[in-house]
């Protein structure tokens, strides 16, 4: 009897360590699947790091398609001045108050001089255009320069001031004659637009004329036969086909027609040359 109850204890020991040991073993492989998948998920989730780091580096060095700083341009100034000058205005040789002589208008005019700004300037009244007082055609080919002042509070307190060609030295009426001539639209700020009706011609371009507020800008103008070139402080703002073959012109320069907070507008240094 008491051999047969020792056979029936170690059974039941044997017994409970398969049972022990066979849970373990299943306990053992979930825990091992589990700890796969984690692994898996770990894995899984560096490798999409690790992608995403290389399309951001990607996308870094190829967004402005090269990865290198984007280049700039710089153009020359090829404005060459004529040998024999035709015409200077010399007013620091005038009266301040007075209307220069070799100017006339359909307006009014007075040179002015200031303590800010050396010279001595034409206050351009508005709506006013001005020509040479002498009835002189320019040849086929010149050259014009001169400084342009204005007083303001804000560039945008100006409307245009046009310069350019007239095909007769008429001061009848504002922008009398007209063919060909450039436009800086202070009150757009930025913007220069350039016309010549007998070729049907329209340009705009654009140009910060901010910096000129109360600050001189040296325009130059060169002619060559039907070619017709403009800059603006050395920029080039116009290099175009402006007139009918052997055209007559006549220099001109109008004021704005209209001005904010009493703007003024003066201009100065004009030398013509071929």
């Amino acid at each position: 009897m008491k051999n047969h109850l020792l056979v029936s204890k170690c059974t039941c020991v044997f017994l409970a360590l398969f049972l022990f040991h066979s849970a373990d073993a299943q306990f053992s492989g979930v825990l091992g699947k589990a700890k796969d998948k984690l692994e898996q998920k770990a894995r899984t989730a560096v490798d999409k790091g690790l992608q995403g780091t290389s399309s951001a580096t990607e996308s870094s060095t190829t967004g402005n398609a090269t990865g290198k700083k984007r280049i700039s341009m710089t153009g020359g100034f090829d404005f060459k001045a004529g040998d024999s000058v035709l015409f200077k205005s010399n007013f620091e040789k005038l009266a301040a108050g007075a209307m220069p002589g070799n100017w006339k208008t359909n307006g009014s005019g007075q040179l002015v001089k200031s303590g800010d700004i050396a010279g001595t300037w034409l206050e351009l009244h508005n709506g006013a255009t001005y020509k040479l007082n002498q009835n002189y055609k320019l040849p086929q080919r010149f050259t014009i320069e001169f400084d342009l002042l204005t007083s303001c509070d804000k560039i945008r307190d100006i409307s245009p001031v046009a310069f350019g060609f007239a095909d007769n030295n008429s001061v009848a009426g504002f922008n009398e004659g007209d063919i060909a001539h450039t436009q800086l639209e202070f009150y757009n700020k930025d913007q220069i637009s350039s016309f010549a009706g007998p070729v049907n011609k329209s340009y705009y371009t654009n140009f910060d004329l901010s910096p000129f507020a109360n600050a001189p800008l040296h325009i130059s103008i060169s002619v060559d036969g039907e070619q017709m070139k403009v800059y603006l402080d050395k920029t080039k703002v116009l290099d175009s086909k402006m007139f009918r073959e052997n055209a007559s012109r006549y220099f001109f320069i109008s004021a704005p027609i209209s001005a904010e907070n009493d703007a003024k507008v003066y201009f100065s240094n004009v030398v013509i040359a071929k």
